[in-house]
């Protein structure tokens, strides 16, 4: 085994247990059994699959494949986190339908997971243009809320609760108090169709841990309070082509940062707010006091509101840029940080361009 291969391992392979006590809330308010959380304690995203691409019936039976699955088991995930794009698997004119050979699909997925031992969050997870019109159109809630309330019967009829969660919306982009009452709305609906499983609720925008400080607890006792994680964004999507449009500019940063070490990070850089913004990332001194002081503001939320369940479903960096061992050391920090405060996580991603796995053909990834 590589030294490369070894840090890889206990990274992701071998990650210290938290025990289920240190999930179990501490709030009447919350009601969720403690073996479900201990299943959301390690995971990975299964992203580019059922969303963020072209998804079509050959991607999907053949991107991931149930080697893929007996594989993210072997590497000791306890659960994946199932992206799926609403506009596929969402009729806006008949929401109240679930289309056959899509559904068929997306059960075979979740069959599969099962089988490898894996629990599966099922995260409806669109682009952007889906959450302006959940903003903007009173109908298009309308058609959402049905929607899952559809979903979430159908998933009562077909999965486990003990193994199965339900997510309302990855990072609705729409301010917190514009996402809340769709939330309420979606989660009433979920519920009425799924009475047992456990749902996963988040702030707005990108469901940063401020955006959880935002949320006022929802009145149903079986649902965990999710937030993502990648502070700074500055390294943890450095060369990344879309959001923030001076990532794609950011080269090599290291982690942890001081302001002499990115020094190097500096030469041959011409645009004066890339220079600033690499200059502020070392003045920051990002390390891992750092990343857990960050950490605990969302569990001051949490035991707040009387010790609330918390799950961090994604974390990552971008790999094409960040050097290999400053990437490595950025998630070992979060993760240690994560499982210290007694909360589940899931890493972003699975095979995608911050994955655990590398190569695009199922047949050949390590």
């Amino acid at each position: 085994m590589t030294r490369s291969i070894r840090h890889l391992a206990v990274l992701v392979m071998f990650a210290f247990a938290i025990g289920a006590a240190a999930q179990q809330p501490t709030s009447a308010t919350s009601a969720v059994p403690a073996e479900r959380l201990e299943r959301l304690t390690r995971g990975i995203n299964l992203s580019h699959w059922m969303a963020q691409t072209g998804v079509t019936p050959e991607r999907i039976r053949s991107y991931i494949t149930a080697a893929d699955a007996r594989r993210i088991r072997r590497m000791g995930f306890r659960h994946v986190r199932l992206t799926v794009d609403g506009a596929w698997l969402m009729l806006e004119g008949t929401p109240s339908w679930l289309p056959a050979e899509r559904l068929a699909l997306f059960d075979e997925g979740v069959r599969m997971m099962r089988e490898a031992g894996l629990a599966v969050i099922v995260d409806i997870h669109p682009e952007d243009d889906f959450k302006r019109r959940l903003r903007d159109d009173p109908a298009f809630v309308d058609a959402f809320v049905t929607f899952w309330k559809t979903l979430a019967t159908h998933l009562d009829r077909t999965t486990d609760p003990e193994w199965v969660f339900l997510e309302v919306l990855n990072e609705p982009v729409m301010a917190t108090d514009v996402w809340q009452p769709i939330q309420r709305r979606g989660v009433k609906a979920m519920r009425a169709g799924a009475p047992r499983h456990t749902i996963i609720v988040s702030g707005g925008e990108w469901s940063s841990i401020e955006q959880l400080q935002q949320i006022q607890p929802l009145d149903d006792p079986n649902i965990v309070y999710n937030f993502h994680f990648y502070e700074p964004g500055t390294f943890t999507h450095q060369g990344a082509n879309w959001g923030y449009e001076k990532w794609q500019l950011l080269r090599s940063l290291p982690y942890p940062s001081t302001p002499e070490n990115v020094e190097p990070a500096l030469q041959g850089v011409q645009d004066d707010e890339v220079r600033w913004m690499i200059r502020k990332y070392g003045e920051e001194r990002w390390n891992a006091e750092r990343i857990r002081a960050q950490i605990e503001k969302a569990v001051e939320w949490s035991r707040a509101h009387g010790g609330l369940p918390l799950t961090c479903n994604e974390f990552g960096t971008y790999a094409t840029y960040a050097p290999r061992m400053a990437r490595l050391n950025w998630l070992r920090d979060v993760r240690e940080a994560l499982e210290a405060a007694g909360i589940g996580w899931a890493m972003w991603d699975y095979a995608g361009g911050f994955g655990v796995v590398t190569g695009q053909n199922p047949a050949t990834r390590r």
